[in-house]
């Protein structure tokens, strides 16, 4: 088992102690001697909705550690240990309402004072809340007796659930022993299976809002609240569910651009192509300068200027040499990655943003990946020349499997359907991603260089990646649906247990919208149309005045109008200084891409 960096277990296995964990259903606090677990009731205030983990239900357990000793797909296990002898296991998984716990040892486990007996075993009122105990151990008072082997299963009863509602939940309290995920991208459709093995008794699973899932059991009639959207419930073991398929869009259109259009392009990207440089030392920034290269790289190639394209691509070989060198930190400190065999993954060198702890790897790699994908997709020998560590680097955001090196995709959760970006997770409301459109843009850049590589395998699971990212970057960032008080229409930062509209880094509404929109390739403009209407609202959200100066990543806010009003945009663009394009982007491209929406 690797260190599950970047995951929704994270805040148990690294952070400080008593962080809590989210299952998507319930929320639950590991500790020494026990844990404390709750159904978070969603809140919502001016700018935020929080669903903070609430200490409910206390388990006292014969135990003076714990340690994760299982993980996989959707589910962990961590040992309960007293004076260094296992006592117990508690199990979780994403999308299954229930947290259960078996004895290794024979041994009294308390319940809440409020626990009284129950079918099944035991239930109390707590927070407004019922929670169910079903076990097989036996019940004095509210001290458990379980044997050896012995089992509890514990859970939330949904408010307003009926009766046959309350006897599925019942029948699905059962001890879960593996999950796993398979997953297809066929006939335009992304598809995927979670199962969950429970020695062949159904349970019950929970599904997001963008899950439109079948599967081998009955829907419920009730729903778990969620800051996500209310998370529907259905018996069985197994569910299935499909997004609409994507491919990375490379080619911005330019037939819409008339001949004085075209020439100012024209002038504009000389100028960029003659400013091209590459002196970032971190991941990052080297990242997103070879990202932006890439775009004048595609832009230079279709209107046609050969030569420039061409010297382009050499100064990117150049860069690409010294990052993708397997021996480049041999012999220096910056653009080289490194390995690190503590948490199994590469570092690339300098660190930024926290990427040593393992933040944002996805974000810093995307941008590479895709700037190598472009450049090798019509050069073999780039394949060749870089392949070696460009592979490392694919592996280490999106192994296609466990290997003693890299863990599982390490970026993606398979049940939430997108990238977390904390590699620790060290907060109170779980794991956390920010820019929803640069972990889109990570798997789009995986495609481009899998396709380049001929990695047939890791090229269906970029396109699975990419798809899931694009659905849910969709419906929980640019479109969610959020109550009236959030005041907002859209999301900055989306954790587990809580949604921000803010940033990292600024509190600007622009930065907040903006930090949603970049880099801004043709495939964030291809998805970003299907939602005008949100689009529009982030952009009023940015610059209500129309005036773009002064306002951070305000011109990729700006490329966001251009696919909803092309002339507001346009004339936002003429009042744009220089100085405020990204370092990211080009006026150039920021050029191209506004007048060719006309």
């Amino acid at each position: 088992m690797l260190p599950p960096t970047n995951s929704w277990l994270a805040p148990a296995v690294f952070a400080p102690a008593d962080r809590p964990v989210f299952t998507g259903t319930l929320s639950v606090r590991l500790r020494a001697d026990g844990l404390g677990l709750g159904l978070p009731q969603p809140q919502a205030a001016a700018g935020v909705l929080m669903g903070a983990h609430p200490d409910h239900v206390q388990l006292g357990l014969p135990a003076d550690d714990y340690v994760l000793e299982r993980v996989d797909e959707l589910s962990g296990t961590f040992a309960y240990r007293q004076g260094g002898k296992t006592t117990g296991r508690v199990t979780m998984a994403e999308g299954w309402p229930y947290v259960a716990y078996a004895a290794v040892t024979a041994q009294s486990v308390e319940l809440p004072a409020s626990a009284v007996a129950a079918d099944g075993g035991a239930t109390a009122e707590i927070g407004g809340t019922t929670y169910r105990f079903v076990t097989d151990g036996s019940l004095s008072g509210t001290t458990l007796d379980l044997t050896e082997g012995g089992s509890l299963v514990v859970y939330a009863e949904p408010a307003g659930a009926s009766d046959a509602d309350k006897a599925a939940l019942l029948a699905g309290a059962v001890p879960l022993r593996a999950t796993d995920v398979a997953y297809a991208v066929e006939d335009g459709r992304a598809s995927t299976t979670f199962t969950y093995d429970t020695g062949g008794t159904p349970t019950v699973l929970a599904s997001l809002p963008h899950q439109a899932v079948t599967t081998d059991g009955d829907p419920l009639d009730v729903t778990v609240p969620s800051v996500h959207g209310d998370l529907r419930l259905t018996t069985g073991s197994e569910a299935t569910f499909a997004v609409a398929a994507e491919e990375p869009v490379l080619e911005l259109d330019l037939a819409n651009l008339d001949d004085a259009e075209r020439a100012r392009v024209v002038e504009q990207l000389r100028a960029d192509l003659a400013s091209v440089r590459f002196d970032a030392r971190d991941s990052y920034y080297a990242g997103k300068q070879l990202q932006r290269a890439s775009q004048l790289y595609r832009l230079a190639a279709g209107l046609g200027l050969t030569d420039e394209a061409s010297a382009l691509k050499e100064k990117m070989v150049g860069e690409l040499d010294q990052w993708f060198d397997p021996e480049g930190c041999a012999t220096r400190a910056e653009r080289c990655f490194a390995y690190d065999a503590t948490l199994h993954g590469l570092v690339g060198m300098e660190p930024s943003y926290g990427s040593d702890e393992f933040n944002d790897h996805h974000f810093h790699y995307g941008h590479m990946l895709y700037a190598l994908g472009v450049l090798a997709a019509d050069d073999p020998g780039l394949v060749e020349r870089f392949g070696a560590v460009a592979d490392a680097v694919a592996h280490d955001i999106a192994a296609p499997e466990q290997t003693g090196a890299f863990p599982q995709r390490r970026s993606f959760d398979d049940w939430w359907g997108h990238s977390w970006a904390s590699g620790t997770a060290p907060f109170g409301d779980g794991n956390n991603q920010e820019s929803s459109s640069e972990a889109v843009n990570a798997w789009s850049g995986l495609t481009l260089w899998a396709d380049a590589a001929g990695d047939e395998v890791m090229a269906e699971q970029a396109r699975w990646l990419l798809a899931n990212e694009t659905a849910t970057a969709l419906e929980y960032w640019v479109a969610p649906e959020l109550p009236e008080e959030y005041g907002h229409s859209s999301v900055g930062i989306g954790w587990q247990g809580k949604r921000d509209f803010a940033t990292f880094f600024d509190a600007d509404p622009s930065a907040v919208v903006g930090i949603q929109l970049i880099p801004m390739s043709p495939t964030h403009a291809a998805y970003l149309a299907r939602e005008p209407e949100a689009v529009q609202a982030m952009v009023d959200a940015a610059v209500p005045d129309g005036e773009p100066a002064g306002r951070p990543l305000v011109d990729y806010v700006i490329m966001a109008q251009a696919l909803t009003d092309p002339g507001r945009a346009a004339a936002m663009l003429d009042r744009l200084p220089a100085e405020q394009v990204d370092n990211g982007n080009s006026l150039a491209y920021l050029t191209a891409f506004v007048l060719g929406q006309d």
